[in-house]
């Protein structure tokens, strides 16, 4: 008996013993097989997992939002929610927004440890990738509060952020090296955009124009991937077609060409008084009232006047530009809301309330574009006034932002109008150039670390990225 179990003992061992070295060679095999990859292959992947992840911190956000609105409205959009409620409501709601949007900046930095972080553009362009979590949640609780009110603030600048947040922790949890939290970073921001804008083109320009200022081939590649599986997440899961409805722009021809350009003229000009009337608020302002929520409050108090003479001052502007594509508009309408909108960004980004100034330079643009060609094009049929409002609405950002192929498919992938690009790209060329020779410093280059006197990143620190062989020639990158 004993010597039956002996045997059936040893027989098991030697099974026992077969399996571990199947498996130590399906272990070496895998190994090797990876090593003998492309180093991007696994990033792809990681991109891939970065676009779908930061679509949904983008949608998120956008949910929380309207959870708030409805608090004091049936509308989800911000103008009709404000053109519903009594004078005296539209004043005191942005009060409150950025009252407490204040309130929970002010709580919030003397609860962590580490009050201030830095942005996800200056992670990517000049940190190690990192974005710490506790101060961004401030700053996106703080948003989320801020335009809920109607604080007229773009709200994608913090969904970006918080996509980017996102993708930062899957980079560290990965234990990736400085580099590839950088790239993962990128692909978190590029995606974040998609998810926000429709636009995953765009949004690759964006990080690879404006974030970088020039992304190796084998990076362009990650990016490009998450930012698509971010927009198609957002398609397949919360909403579907492009971010504005617009009557279609037909061919364009020589005449068109002509008038564009006057559009990138006059928004060159435009562009850079705008990013001196932000900069010179920031300046005089925050100093007078060093209290945060006092001076949130009293940005919102402000608005929150302006709005009594036109509801369209709330929010980021996204109901007013889908209005310039399928309403008439009067010369006068256009104008002072032009007006209007213009002091109240100023006072919500002289007081400091975290978010962005892409949508509402877009709303500018757009309104400008209008203007122009009321008074000098005559536009005859809608497709005239949408195409006046997408070639304003894009060179204006390209004179903000330095960024003209970013702006040009940005405004041809919100509305899936093809046509508008070639218009557009030479109106946002000129309007770059007059802009970047008016203005130097683009509406980005505090984010990016670029302020007080600091120039663009030397290139070996933005050639950081992994590359497949040290000896990758400088030929095979792509400066924008």
């Amino acid at each position: 008996m004993n010597n039956l179990l002996a045997q059936l003992f040893s027989r098991r061992s030697k099974s026992a013993g077969g399996a571990v070295r199947v498996l130590s060679w399906f272990k070496s095999s895998c190994n090797r097989f990876i090593s003998g990859l492309d180093p991007m292959v696994p990033m792809i992947l990681m991109a891939a997992a970065v676009g779908f992840i930061s679509s949904l911190a983008v949608e998120l956000f956008r949910k929380g939002m309207y959870t708030i609105i409805r608090l004091y409205s049936t509308h989800e959009h911000l103008v009709a929610a404000a053109r519903d409620l009594p004078w005296w409501m539209r004043v005191l709601i942005p009060t409150l927004g950025g009252l407490g949007g204040g309130l929970v900046m002010w709580a919030g930095h003397r609860w962590i440890k580490r009050p201030h972080g830095p942005e996800y553009m200056e992670a990517v362009r000049v940190g190690n990738g990192i974005l710490p979590l506790g101060p961004n949640l401030i700053r996106t609780v703080s948003s989320l509060v801020g335009v809920s009110g109607g604080i007229t603030i773009g709200r994608e600048g913090t969904m970006i952020q918080f996509a980017s947040v996102t993708s930062s922790i899957l980079g560290r949890l990965a234990h990736a090296d400085a580099a590839h939290r950088r790239l993962i970073g990128a692909c978190g921001a590029a995606a974040g955009f998609a998810g926000a804008y429709h636009a995953p083109i765009a949004g690759t320009l964006f990080v690879g124009e404006i974030i970088l200022g020039g992304l190796a081939l084998r990076e362009i590649t990650a990016v490009l991937v998450a930012a698509v599986i971010g927009e198609l997440t957002t398609q397949a899961l919360f909403a579907t077609g492009p971010l504005y409805l617009s009557h279609v722009v037909p061919a364009v021809g020589f005449s068109d060409l002509f008038d564009a350009s006057l559009v990138g003229l006059m928004a060159g000009l435009v562009g850079p008084a705008f990013l001196w009337l932000l900069a010179a608020a920031n300046r005089k302002y925050q100093p007078l009232i060093g209290f945060l929520p006092l001076r949130m409050g009293l940005a919102g108090l402000g608005i929150g006047l302006l709005s009594i003479l036109r509801p369209e001052v709330w929010g980021n502007g996204y109901s007013i530009i889908q209005s310039f594509f399928v309403s008439h508009w009067a010369l006068s309408a256009v104008a002072a809301v032009f007006v209007l909108r213009l002091i109240a960004v100023t006072f919500a980004s002289a007081a400091g309330i975290p978010g962005g100034v892409l949508t509402p330079t877009l709303v500018l643009g757009g309104a400008m574009g209008l203007m122009v060609g009321h008074t000098m094009l005559i536009p005859s049929a809608d497709h005239s006034q949408t195409l006046w409002v997408l070639v304003g609405m894009g060179s204006l950002l390209a004179a903000t932002t330095h960024a003209p192929a970013m702006s040009a498919i940005m405004v041809f992938e919100i509305t899936h109008n093809y046509n508008v690009v070639l218009a557009a790209m030479p109106a946002c060329v000129i309007a770059s150039v007059i802009g970047s020779l008016l203005r130097h410093r683009s509406v980005y280059s505090e984010a990016l670390g670029l302020g007080k006197g600091m120039h663009a990143t030397p290139a070996p620190q933005r050639q950081a990225f992994p590359s497949r062989s040290p000896d990758e020639s400088p030929s095979e990158r792509v400066d924008t």
